[in-house]
């Protein structure tokens, strides 16, 4: 069965060099540019709201990133792993993450 984990990361000086630790060990994701509520009613900015993990070095100015990754049942712990040892548990850098399955999964990536 496939997992889709979702990260949301605070960008950082640091969220660059986590999100590149985690493809370096493997994983790929879709990479979202985000925001608090209380920031959702400001003028939007000008750039792009997608992006992939090389781009990500252009999120500099937002507020935060959401990752969505899709991966086999087996390999979801160890991605937990890789994140909670990247962000010291989310003490380096603020977030959260959270799974759920995927009923239906059709792809080739």
């Amino acid at each position: 069965m496939k997992k889709i984990l979702y990260l949301t990361l605070e960008v950082s000086s640091d969220t660059k060099k986590v999100l590149e630790e985690i493809k370096n060990d493997g994983y790929n994701a879709t990479m979202i540019s985000s925001g608090s509520l209380h920031h959702a009613f400001d003028d939007l900015p000008e750039e792009r709201h997608f992006f992939s993990l090389r781009q990500v070095e252009k999120a500099q100015n937002n507020e935060s990133v959401l990752g969505l990754f899709v991966v086999s049942e087996d390999k979801l712990e160890h991605l937990k792993e890789v994140i909670r040892k990247n962000t010291d548990n989310f003490k380096k850098i603020k977030g959260f993450m959270f799974s759920r399955d995927i009923e239906d999964y059709e792809g080739s990536i």
